[in-house]
């Protein structure tokens, strides 16, 4: 037997009882109360002063935080390009060094001369050129997540090609973030070559006045929850710069708990369904994201974001800068998002399409490497696989 959930049941018991505690109905209680109150501007304040610091990522806003929009007329015409990606990285185990992105492709016109066209696109890569991050210092394999990178560019130009000449209302929808932020980590180099990549497909959209976004599903991000901490803090006095430095100091020295930890630790989702009260098809206001690697893009291009109530959940909706700045273009994200989301029970019925198209199965994954084997092998090369490759692909036990 693999798993004993006997080890742990006293420990579930302790937690389902943690939740109910006294002290989780006291967070919620003072969250509801700051949530009343919060003022963007003095938020804004705060956070842009020099000398501001927090050791949290805090939601930027120009409007009043608890604004709610209501759904705009969903158009009776419209045109949806949506991609999503899947890949095979480089095996180090496998003699045949390679990698393939597969582009899974869904265009949607509604109207009275509806149709879907659903395909997809795949790329396989092989040559030296493809497998080093282009870099004059040292050589930089690509790896699972340089690779996801560029499948997150491709996936945008691959959007923007479909939906170039599309008929009007139009826009594109992709699944996940248009923030990279799994390049924070990465060296200058690699950063410089996929930002490049990545922002020559944003622009595309703008010269064409396309719309663009992105939807994540049951987003985990605090980014509005973190403004109402700012917003509660008093520590300096309010209106000062925020100090998170300082304030930790204080609580070595001091022994005392900073004001912030009164709020309870839940994501912005909890706190736009149960705090704000969204209905289903409203939004938020827009939030302006300060995640420091968009310190790379444009500033046309910074990303904004906004929640949704789509009837099933509280989805993240992110846009560039250029987007959030023309009202009609959010109204149409906003419309087409909570239109497609009522399509496809809960999520945009363009993205699921898109997936399917995208995702390789496993036997499709074996089918690629059985021909390259078999295509070898005619040429007289056998290929010699690893002992731990080889143990994974039976088991003796």
């Amino acid at each position: 037997m693999s798993f004993d959930l006997a080890t742990i049941a006293s420990r579930i018991d302790e937690l389902v009882q943690s939740v109910d505690s006294g002290l989780e109905q006291e967070r919620f209680d003072a969250l509801r109360s700051v949530w009343t109150r919060i003022d963007a501007h003095d938020v804004t304040v705060r956070l842009s002063t020099v000398g501001a610091r927090t050791s949290f990522l805090v939601a930027g806003g120009r409007d009043d935080y608890r604004q709610r929009v209501p759904l705009p007329p969903i158009p009776r015409h419209y045109t949806l390009a949506a991609t999503d990606g899947s890949m095979i990285v480089p095996d180090r185990h496998s003699p045949a060094r390679f990698y393939l992105i597969n582009i899974g492709k869904v265009l949607l016109e509604y109207g009275e001369l509806s149709r879907a066209d659903l395909t997809s696109e795949s790329d396989l890569r092989f040559e030296e050129r493809d497998l080093f991050v282009p870099d004059d210092v040292r050589r930089i394999p690509v790896n699972e997540t340089i690779l996801g990178l560029r499948r997150a560019a491709m996936e945008l130009r691959t959007a923007s090609e479909m939906i170039a000449n599309a008929p009007g209302p139009a826009m594109a929808l992709l699944d996940g973030t248009l923030i990279l932020w799994s390049l924070q980590s990465q060296d200058k180099g690699i950063i410089e070559w996929i930002i490049s990549e990545y922002v020559d497909a944003l622009e595309t959209f703008r010269h064409q006045r396309m719309p663009v976004a992105s939807y994540i599903s049951s987003p985990g991000s605090s980014d509005v929850m973190n403004a109402a901490r700012v917003a509660i803090c008093d520590y300096p006095d309010q209106g000062l710069p925020i100090n998170c430095d300082a304030c930790r100091h204080r609580i070595r020295t001091e022994n005392r708990m900073p004001r912030c930890d009164i709020l309870p630790s839940v994501p912005d989702r909890y706190l736009m369904d149960r705090i704000a009260s969204l209905q289903p098809g409203e939004r938020t206001a827009l939030f302006e994201s300060r995640s420091t690697i968009l310190g790379r893009y444009p500033a046309w291009q910074q990303i904004r974001f906004f929640y949704v109530h789509t009837g099933r959940e509280i989805g993240r909706v992110e846009v560039p800068a250029w987007v959030a700045d023309e009202p009609d273009m959010v109204d149409l994200v906003h419309c087409v998002v909570v239109d497609q989301c009522d399509r496809g029970r809960g999520y945009p019925v363009a993205l699921q399409e898109a997936h399917e198209m995208a995702v390789l199965a496993m036997r499709d994954r074996r089918l690629i490497e059985e021909t390259i084997e078999r295509r070898l092998a005619g040429m007289g090369i056998v290929m010699m696989r690893t002992g731990k490759d080889g143990s994974k692909r039976g088991r003796f036990v």
